[in-house]
């Protein structure tokens, strides 16, 4: 079944693929701190084509380490999947929240999500990162090693989702509340 191409997803992609591009490149000094993983699950949320939802992060990733370089093939492979997996996410985080539900289930689901997203992205690219490099031994004490050398990163990741998931959910939120706003004046008015 085909999906029809609206405008307004298509300008919701463009919207969130410059936001990804901007801040991956502004904040380039700040580890693991980025936007893609929220970028992505905020894409999944609002696009009814997941294949559509899943270009934001991808075409974010792809177009910002044009300037930033490749690194290793395993590891750009995971960190890719990885941060692409929040668009399946959204969806079902879309549906749990209609039907009038709560802003506190609302605002702990989506900071879950994010924070589920988080952990899975530090564990399955420091494997890639064990598993395809020649820093750690190929045992669980090098695993533990690289897990171990890697919980700053984590941390910075962790900063970094928080923050643009409560951003980009709260910008959303705040817009879709004043457009209502707004459109209720023009019928009332």
């Amino acid at each position: 079944m085909k999906t029809k191409l609206n405008k307004s997803d298509l300008l919701i992609v463009a919207l969130l693929v410059c936001l990804g591009i901007v801040f991956r490149v502004v904040l380039q000094d700040y580890p693991n701190v980025s936007p893609v993983a929220a970028l992505a699950l905020l894409a999944g949320y609002l696009l009814s084509s997941r294949m559509l939802a899943l270009a934001v992060p991808l075409t974010v990733l792809m177009v910002s380490d044009l300037y930033f370089g490749a690194y290793a093939p395993v590891v750009m492979l995971s960190v890719y999947t990885l941060l692409a997996l929040p668009v399946i996410v959204g969806v079902p985080l879309r549906k749990s929240h209609q039907n009038g539900k709560s802003t506190a289930f609302k605002l702990v689901t989506i900071g879950a999500t994010g924070l589920g997203f988080s952990v899975l992205f530090f564990l399955g690219t420091n494997l890639a990162v064990w598993g395809s490099s020649s820093f750690y031994a190929r045992d669980v004490a090098g695993l533990l090693e690289c897990y171990t050398a890697a919980l700053p990163f984590f941390r910075q990741t962790v900063i970094g989702d928080m923050l643009f998931v409560s951003l980009l959910f709260g910008s959303y939120a705040s817009c879709k509340v004043w457009l209502t706003s707004k459109a209720s004046q023009l019928v009332s008015g």
